[in-house]
């Protein structure tokens, strides 16, 4: 394996025997994909650095795409959404590292799902602090901006917001929010700087999903092509014109605003203001 340094980054060159045709996006997609996965390097059985080296050896034989392997600073390069990163994680302690994925189609992130997570189970450990998360959007964001408040209510409407353990201070379930106040209110309270919510809206065309993750999130492999799965048709669903049943489940949160008391509201914003959300 080569490679060359720009700072503290190596950077492995592509594997020219792999090739995956159905994971490079292509000008006639519609919609591109991201993922990360978070997790710890088990230190008690391996020496962090050489762990560092294997599964950097075992991810080049898993992806057609540049390797940047940093474990001091993030890669700079231009071109590292395009490349496969192996990087430190803010969020996590010393051994605690982030194996990112190139953009790339949603064949190719149920194929980084299915890779990655056995090379976690081998390498490593996961635990309340350690997430997986999504990325999803439109190739082209020309005159695009998803209703964010329409996504928010189907995957909630689904359970997929709530359907893994709560991890406050890393992943801040948004409907938490979003059933105590006004859409206009909650978004003045979402912005505020610091909160980490499980839906993020990056861009006009681009969400990030942190609602997957926790102890051994990485041994519920189905689970996340599922729910992966599931998050993707929903975003399309979001960029369709309305229909009776979405209206219906815009009136339906309101009712369930409007009938909460004043109280409900303010005991609900002091539990955001001690857990340091507002």
């Amino acid at each position: 394996m080569k490679y060359t340094t720009d700072g503290t980054t190596k950077r492995y060159e592509a594997n020219l025997s792999c090739y995956y045709d159905g994971h490079v996006v292509k000008a006639t997609d519609k919609y591109q994909y991201g993922c990360e996965f978070e997790f710890y390097i088990d230190t008690k059985q391996y020496d962090f650095n050489s762990a560092i080296d294997s599964i950097t050896q075992e991810i080049y034989e898993i992806t057609d795409a540049d390797i940047l392997v940093d474990t001091v600073n993030l890669p700079t390069s231009s071109d590292k959404n395009n490349c496969m990163q192996i990087k430190p994680d803010i969020s996590l302690e010393d051994n605690g590292i982030e194996i990112s994925v190139p953009i790339t189609t949603a064949s190719g992130i149920e194929h980084y799902i299915q890779m990655i997570c056995p090379i976690i189970k081998k390498y490593g450990y996961t635990n309340e602090k350690t997430g997986f998360h999504i990325h999803i959007s439109t190739i082209n964001n020309d005159g695009i901006n998803f209703n964010f408040y329409k996504f928010m209510l189907l995957c909630d409407r689904a359970g997929l917001l709530s359907s893994w353990e709560p991890r406050i201070g890393y992943s801040q379930n948004v409907m938490d929010i979003l059933s105590s106040y006004t859409k206009q209110a909650s978004r003045k309270i979402k912005t505020k700087k610091g909160t980490i919510w499980n839906v993020e809206k990056i861009e006009a065309n681009h969400v990030e999903v942190k609602s997957i993750g926790g102890n051994g999130y990485h041994e519920k492999i189905d689970t996340v092509l599922n729910e992966f799965a599931d998050y993707c048709r929903y975003f399309e669903e979001t960029l369709q014109k309305d229909t009776d049943e979405h209206k219906q489940m815009y009136r339906e949160h309101k009712q369930q605003v409007e009938k909460l008391s004043k109280m409900a509201s303010a005991e609900f914003a002091d539990a955001l203001s001690e857990a340091g959300i507002i």
